[in-house]
């Protein structure tokens, strides 16, 4: 079995290729989408885990060939020797020129197998930069890029999208009467629980402490003050917690920092109010969202936000 070298070059940029569509997607994504980024991120391992195989088994058949490449050059040499006609010194010239890209390719084949563990060692660090390890939501890293994404789609194509803070209430008492340990495993239901509750393309993120952020792209402000409602209900009923939220929708704010202000004003609003409330922030101030007035709002189910009027 002969390697032609241009096929290996042919390889090498198909996996460069392959490698580098994965990433950026991956990347873009990462950004934009809690679900699908991790939906993106298991792909791409098993891809990595795939394209291993196959380098491994390359490798180990280009050493099985490279002795054989050995060999024969030692029988061309043993049977040139003693004999001096052209034609023997011909086919031994010949020998040795066919099969000299071979003896370079295992180590070719060595430096593609370290460049696809450097991939995958990219995604993992890729993975692990984006996402909190504590509650296994996005980080504030995250909520930024995919925030900055969305005030893009926004601008360029009127993608409106709801913005929600919230704040697990009277959570200092939980470590000073519990233990830090009990916290975090508070935290980490918290965010579990959000990930559950959250549509594929919402953005769950841990914004800091105790407080937590979820992005949700084409949902205007009736159908976030639904889901905010349903959430806030399901902390309390499932985990024994209480969370104050503030809402606020770009239907009303622009611009990306009073998106956020506004949000912010509103969670001030819900704690000073008693807590365990949700208010919203639109053009006439802050008012509370009450389980009546969202019940009035008929939503099917969590992923059907789409009835939300989004402005296309």
């Amino acid at each position: 079995m002969l390697f032609d070298l241009s096929g290996l070059d042919i390889l090498g940029l198909t996996l460069t290729a392959i490698f580098g569509f994965t990433v950026g997607k991956l990347r873009r994504t990462q950004s934009a989408e809690g679900k699908a980024a991790e939906r993106d991120m298991q792909r791409a391992k098993a891809i990595i885990e795939e394209f291993e195989g196959i380098a491994a088994k390359l490798q180990q058949a280009v050493q099985q060939h490279q002795q054989q490449v050995v060999q024969f050059k030692d029988r061309v040499k043993a049977a040139s020797k003693g004999h001096r006609n052209a034609d023997w010194n011909d086919f031994s010239v010949e020998a040795e020129r066919i099969l000299k890209p071979t003896l370079a390719l295992a180590d070719q084949v060595a430096r593609a197998y370290d460049q696809i563990k450097q991939q995958s060692n990219f995604l993992v660090n890729l993975q692990e930069s984006r996402i909190d390890a504590l509650t296994g939501v996005g980080n504030r890293r995250m909520f930024d890029q995919s925030l900055e994404n969305h005030r893009a789609l926004l601008n360029r194509y009127g993608k409106q999208f709801s913005l929600a803070i919230i704040d697990l209430d009277h959570f200092k008492r939980i470590n000073d009467t519990h233990g830090h340990m009990r916290g975090d495993q508070a935290l980490a239901a918290v965010g579990k629980l959000l990930r559950e509750l959250a549509r594929e393309t919402d953005v769950v993120a841990r914004y800091g402490g105790e407080e937590f952020v979820i992005l949700m792209p084409e949902t205007l402000l009736d159908g976030a003050r639904v889901f905010c409602e349903r959430v806030r209900r399901e902390i309390e009923s499932k985990l024994d917690l209480t969370a104050s939220i503030g809402l606020a929708s770009t239907e009303d704010y622009g611009l990306t920092a009073e998106l956020v202000n506004a949000a912010d004003q509103a969670l001030y609003q819900a704690k000073e109010a008693g807590r365990n409330q949700v208010f919203a922030s639109d053009s006439n101030g802050c008012h509370l969202v009450l389980q009546a007035e969202s019940d009035e709002i008929q939503v099917p189910a969590l992923d059907s936000r789409d009835l939300e009027v989004a402005t296309s």
